[in-house]
C-alpha cells in the first residue's frame, strides 16, 4: 500500500514538473512573439489600435525596470534575474515550492522574468507595447510576473483568514 502511494506521489510530482516547464515555455513564446511582432510592425513611438476593441498599442523601450528605475542597467538586471531564476528552479527541485498553485505562480513569474531578461541581454532594453495609461505601458512578461505575484499574495491573504484545522 505504501509503495503505491509513493509511486503515485512521484508520478504526480513529474506531472506537475511538466506543467511547470510548459507554463514557463508558453509565457516565453507569447512574450517573445509579441515583442518581435511589435518591433517589426511599429516604429519606436508609433501607436496602433486593435480593431473592434479599441485597445491601444505603442512601441516603447525601457532601459531599466518598472517605471524605468535603474535606467541603463538592463544587462545587469538580466544577470540578476537569471541568478534568481536559477535559485527558484533549485528551490523547486529541492521541494521547497510546495503545491500546484505555488508552482504555477512561480512558473508565471519565471516565464515573465526570463522574457524581459532575454530582451535586456539582446538589446539592453525591454520592448513595451500594451498601453494602459501614460504611467502604465507594459508587455506580456510584465503581466505574467504581476499575475504570479498577485496570485501568491491573494493566496497568503486567504490562508491568513482561513480558520485553523482542528487537530
Amino acid at each position: 500500500m505504501r509503495k503505491t502511494y509513493l509511486i503515485r506521489q512521484v508520478l504526480r510530482y513529474k506531472e506537475i514538473a511538466m506543467y511547470f516547464y510548459l507554463i514557463i515555455a508558453a509565457a516565453l513564446v507569447i512574450d517573445i512573439a509579441t515583442k518581435v511582432a511589435i518591433r517589426m510592425q511599429l516604429e519606436l513611438g508609433q501607436t496602433a489600435e486593435i480593431p473592434g476593441i479599441g485597445f491601444k498599442l505603442i512601441h516603447l523601450v525601457n532601459t531599466g525596470s518598472t517605471g524605468n528605475l535603474f535606467h541603463g542597467w538592463g544587462r545587469a538586471l538580466a544577470v540578476l534575474v537569471l541568478a534568481l531564476t536559477a535559485a527558484a528552479i533549485y528551490m523547486r527541485q529541492k521541494g521547497k515550492l510546495r503545491g500546484t498553485f505555488v508552482q504555477v505562480c512561480t512558473a508565471l513569474i519565471i516565464g515573465g522574468a526570463l522574457g524581459n531578461a532575454i530582451d535586456r541581454l539582446l538589446y539592453n532594453q525591454v520592448t513595451d507595447f500594451l498601453y494602459f495609461s501614460e504611467m502604465a505601458t507594459m508587455n506580456f512578461a510584465d503581466i505574467w510576473v504581476f499575475a504570479g505575484v498577485l496570485l501568491l499574495i491573494v493566496q497568503q491573504i486567504v490562508q491568513a483568514f482561513r480558520p485553523a484545522k482542528a487537530a
